[in-house]
């Protein structure tokens, strides 16, 4: 496998003049996710093996892993054919596991900042000390609320405004690395988690074993005191709710150990998911009338990823220019977003001693290589802890960096970059199209499917967060596929979907195995933020009760809706995962 790595801020647009690759690729497009011909499989990020002692359940974890991980390919590759017209015709970003020639890709990473593009551009004219404030806890110095934003990033001049998000515990924090500050009682800051690891994979951890997910985060966090029942989720009454998919307490991905000051395991801002990476790198795939040379006008024209990151445009650029070129690209296996090493150079210890001695890698590697025995480029830091010995004598509060006492996490951000890493393999360029724009007849979109116990309880727990807007916890959901087994009969779910008309009657449902039924109960409205979008939107919550065939494979299965009497748009894949038994 040819391996090209570059330093930050050079990335892709240099490769395009370097690689010569060998191997034409097909595209894998059926609605379910069929059985693949390779030996392929998707590995967790930095190849994390969280059984070593175990390989049965090391084993169930990369099977339930690689499910997800084909599902979330497949519902990027998809794209949006139900509210936008050009958002559906991706054929420039491959499943490697469908596409012979991966195992000859070239290889190279995307890299950009880890402190909030958003805080530096929105807010500009305020202090430094005020954006790093603003970037650690979402609120100024002074506990205010920042200044509101423009509403509209593509159309600033609009005069309409919102206030600064994403909401949640670390909302604001949303470049794919996240971080929490501890101090003492008199306020020395003693010890700042960093982290990067996606949600989607703690879920599925958790489904394979709770007690291992525990004992992770007790040694992680340095916390042995951390219990079960800190880490469950609970129903208005306290009590807990039995996850349907696995019938063992449910997870709560905003649990105290995991939001705001209270530790930092994986992410928590909502547009910070793993599957929201990959429907970011297949859209930006679209060769646009607006080019790609401005990356904001870009993102503006392709209607993706979340404007004035520093992430999110700068990838969709750096993909859209490969592709421009004559190739197709792919998250490299392991599909993740990974810290890298923080440059030390500026840092200042009272005792000489070098900082990079207090910053230790908790989760992840510093370097590694892929399935073919290949070094990939940069870093695989998954968590990270910077912290000063006891013995010392002194704490991180007093340490400087170029000169200034560390107050905030924020400076040390400021000092690493972020990074994922992508392959191409050669393919005509695709033909150009239109920006992005609303259809003349929208159709309604299957978002998310949920056991009605989970969907119930997530959307009665709400998010406390700085800007003391309303969130609940449905936003930290995942496109994790709930679980059913053959033979399962008045299944309760929910399936979400944007402003369906019910006035017609009854919705038309149906999944993409015919042996799978679905009866429409009753709706509700609700407002959460899709994970992966940055803000919550309204959405018609249908309940459902869901009748699966004797006969059904396992595999996952995708969802098409319509209102009674309209031509549904496609189905949306891997919303169902039927599974020959339920984990007990």
């Amino acid at each position: 496998m040819r391996l090209f790595s570059f330093a930050p801020g050079i990335g892709w647009s240099c490769m395009v003049c370097l690689i010569v690759l060998l191997g034409w690729g097909c595209e894998q497009t059926e609605t379910d996710i069929p059985t693949s011909d390779s030996d392929f499989r998707f590995m967790p990020p930095a190849f994390q093996m969280d059984f070593p002692d175990d390989n049965a359940k090391q084993e169930a974890l990369l099977d339930l892993w690689n499910v997800n991980l084909n599902g979330f390919t497949a519902q990027g590759q998809l794209g949006d054919p139900w509210n936008a017209t050009n958002m559906d015709d991706i054929t420039h970003y491959f499943n490697p596991a469908y596409t012979p020639g991966y195992d000859s890709a070239a290889i190279a990473s995307i890299i950009w900042g880890a402190l909030p593009g958003r805080v530096a551009f929105y807010f500009a004219d305020l202090s430094e000390d005020e954006q790093f404030s603003i970037s650690d806890t979402g609120l100024k110095i002074d506990g205010s609320e920042p200044p509101p934003i423009p509403a509209d990033p593509c159309n600033m001049d609009n005069g309409k405004t919102m206030v600064f998000g994403p909401y949640g515990p670390r909302g604001f924090q949303d470049e794919y690395s996240e971080w929490s500050v501890q101090k003492d009682a008199a306020g020395n800051i003693t010890r700042i988690d960093f982290t990067c690891e996606n949600p989607e994979y703690w879920n599925t951890l958790w489904m394979i074993d709770p007690d291992r997910a525990l004992d992770i985060y007790q040694s992680t966090l340095d916390y042995a005191t951390i219990t079960m029942d800190d880490l469950i989720l609970k129903d208005a009454s306290g009590n807990p709710v039995i996850d349907p998919s696995t019938g063992r307490p449910a997870y709560n991905p905003l649990n105290k150990f995991n939001s705001g000051s209270g530790g930092a395991m994986h992410l928590t801002s909502t547009p910070n998911t793993l599957q929201t990476e990959i429907g970011l790198a297949t859209s930006s795939t679209i060769q646009r009338t607006s080019g790609n040379a401005n990356e904001q006008t870009l993102i503006c024209c392709g209607v993706f990823g979340q404007d004035f990151r520093n992430s999110d445009p700068h990838i969709g650029g750096s993909v859209n220019r490969v592709v421009e070129a004559g190739y197709k690209v792919t998250l490299t296996n392991p599909p993740g977003l990974y810290i890298q090493m923080p440059n030390f150079s500026q840092y200042k210890t009272p005792d000489g001693t070098d900082a990079s001695e207090f910053w230790t890698i908790v989760r992840g590697k510093v370097t590694t290589e892929n399935e073919y025995g290949v070094s990939l480029p940069g870093n695989y830091i998954l968590h990270a802890k910077f912290e000063v010995p006891a013995d010392k004598g002194y704490t991180v509060s007093d340490i400087t960096i170029a000169g200034e006492p560390i107050k905030w996490g924020s400076q040390i951000a400021a000092t690493y970059n972020m990074q994922i890493v992508a392959s191409a393999i050669p393919d005509a360029a695709p033909t150009v199209e239109d920006c992005a724009g609303n259809p003349a007849s929208p159709t309604p979109d299957p978002q998310q499917l949920f056991h009605e116990s989970i969907f119930d309880a997530m959307h009665a727990t709400e998010v406390p967060n700085p800007m003391k807007q309303y969130m609940n916890l449905l936003s930290n959901s995942t496109y994790i596929a709930p679980k059913v087994t053959p033979g399962s009969q008045n299944v309760g779910m929910v399936l979400t979907t944007d402003q369906i008309d019910l006035t017609t009657g009854d919705p038309q449902i149906s999944f993409t195995d015919g042996g799978i039924t679905a009866s429409y109960v009753k709706s509700d409205t609700v407002s959460y933020a899709i994970p992966g979008n940055s803000y919550p939107s309204g959405s018609t919550a249908l309940y459902l009760s869901v009748n699966v065939g004797e006969d059904v494979a396992p595999g996952t299965y995708g969802v098409q809706l319509s209102a009674q009497g309209q031509t549904p748009g496609p189905a949306m894949p891997a919303l169902l995962h039927v599974v020959e038994s339920i984990n007990q």
